[in-house]
């Protein structure tokens, strides 16, 4: 029994001290989210209702976040867990399938670029286009037009053909923070750098409007996608692993 190790935290304040003021705490949850969490040894672990359902994130060494999880699974059954990426090993529960991905974050505009100014909130008027684009260029992405329980506002940048060639969803994630999702460009219209532009222009945007941060994430297998980011001045913040757990049987 690992639960002894534990400490249970009780507010949001308490987490972020708890993690060492790890960015992922800082800008990707917030009070009004906070339902559980703990601390173990140096590591820290938090529970969420995510979209798919209940889950469980945690952050810290490979070897003590490991061991946060699997204390807390004795304790408190989800569906899912999100854990460092070399903390897999180390997690004392069967898990499953899932994906690899990576969490951004910046509070930093990035160097300006002479497509931005091409870039328009989209409306109603532009779901079909949307979807469209979606379809043929980022089929695994879970933001989608008309659903703004997950998304507040669209981001486009058409050619001068009026084609939409490239997009970003954006969100808030937690009070201040704006985050990027969906962020897409047409197969047929790669290398331009259009994907950079919107990037670009949607972060500038959220930081003139006062965001204290913004973030986003991306499948840990989209080498392109990882040089823009960085490029455009994100830092990683976390490799994650998402999981399926096991129930015992």
């Amino acid at each position: 029994m690992l639960t002894s190790s534990l400490v249970e935290l009780p507010d949001h304040a308490t987490l972020v001290a708890a993690s060492g003021g790890h960015p992922v705490v800082r800008w990707d949850h917030h009070q009004g989210g906070f339902q559980r969490a703990w601390s173990l040894g140096g590591a820290a672990g938090w529970t969420v209702q995510g979209r798919r359902g209940p889950a469980l994130a945690a952050v810290g060494s490979a070897v003590e976040a490991g061991r946060l999880v699997t204390a807390v699974l004795e304790l408190v059954p989800v569906p899912r867990v999100s854990i460092p990426v070399d903390a897999v090993p180390y997690v004392g529960a069967a898990l499953g399938e899932g994906n690899d991905w990576d969490w951004f974050w910046t509070t930093d505009a990035p160097t300006p670029r002479p497509g931005e100014q091409a870039v328009r909130p989209l409306g109603p008027a532009d779901d079909a286009d949307l979807r469209e684009l979606l379809r043929v260029s980022s089929p695994r992405t879970s933001a989608q037009p008309g659903d703004p329980n997950h998304v507040r506002t669209w981001f486009g940048l058409r050619d001068a053909s009026g084609a939409l060639v490239a997009c970003a969803a954006k969100r808030d994630q937690a009070p201040g923070v704006w985050h990027l999702q969906a962020i897409a460009t047409h197969p047929a219209h790669r290398g331009r750098g259009y994907g950079a532009d919107v990037t670009a222009a949607v972060t500038r945007a959220g930081l003139v409007a006062g965001a204290r941060a913004v973030t986003l994430g991306m499948y840990a297998d989209n080498d392109v996608a990882r040089r823009m980011y960085e490029r455009l001045g994100f830092r990683v913040g976390q490799t994650f692993a998402t999981r399926a757990v096991v129930p015992p049987r």
